[in-house]
């Protein structure tokens, strides 16, 4: 059994997905530029290519650009369409997502909701948040201050939800942060969400949301003793990072 990790799917289906088949889109992705060009079909080939049903798959946010769980119900649909066991988190653009329980239902067989908690899966302890915007980031106003003091009490909630079920479980878990927003600014700068996964031994952090030129400040590789890693879809290819 093998993990994986990608973001950012940003669907917009408004007919079924067939394979073979060019998708109905109500918000085409390829006007944000080539990269998108066919990332539908091109994440459904290559989960196809590389993932196994037993697999793991961790999707951090931005799954559709639905503003209602029945506005989503045909990008749902293509989940339940890719093999592997599909674990969902909430990103900025996830306007459908509901309570989490009526979010839940809406979904299909193969695919976990995960708010502010974590999942163990062949070693690793994942604990998955949203985060946002980090002090110093253009985009850092008063109230996006509220709302990262806010994430930050939510990181840590996983995080000790992620304590907890290693607790429960017995045995060793390499401790792994999976967030929406990048963990800091586009200046790279050490902060409070930093500390916190340092505080809790965290090994890795990977995230999405950033897109086109914005991912050359992405903060990648080896930083503070912690593993950093981009995974939106377009910057991957459309095609899930095996991580385990």
């Amino acid at each position: 059994m093998s993990v994986w990790v990608i973001s950012d799917f940003h669907l917009s289906l408004s007919a079924p997905f067939q394979p073979g088949e060019a998708p109905k889109l109500y918000k085409p992705m390829d006007v944000f530029g080539c990269g998108w060009t066919r990332h539908v079909e091109r994440l459904y080939q290559n989960f196809q290519a590389e993932v196994a049903p037993a697999d793991a798959v961790f999707l951090p946010g931005d799954l559709s650009w639905a503003m209602t769980l029945a506005e989503g119900a045909h990008d749902f649909a293509f989940l339940g369409g890719l093999p592997g066991q599909l674990l969902l988190s909430k990103g900025n653009h996830d306007y459908w997502w509901e309570t989490k329980a009526k979010s839940q239902q809406a979904m299909p067989g193969n695919v976990t909701l995960l708010q502010n908690e974590a999942f163990l899966t062949e070693g690793l302890a994942v604990a998955a948040t949203r985060g946002w915007y980090c002090p110093g980031s253009a985009d850092f106003d008063a109230d996006a201050a509220k709302i990262y003091r806010r994430e930050l009490l939510r990181l840590e909630m996983a995080l000790n939800d992620a304590v907890k079920k290693e607790q429960t479980a017995g045995g060793t878990y390499e401790r792994v942060v999976m967030l929406h927003f990048p963990p800091v600014n586009d200046k790279r700068d050490y902060n409070e969400m930093i500390e916190l996964m340092q505080n809790y031994h965290v090994s890795r952090c990977y995230f999405g949301h950033l897109h086109g030129v914005k991912t050359d400040f992405a903060l990648t590789g080896e930083h503070w003793g912690i593993e950093f890693a981009l995974i939106s879809s377009d910057y991957l290819g459309h095609k899930p990072l095996k991580i385990k």
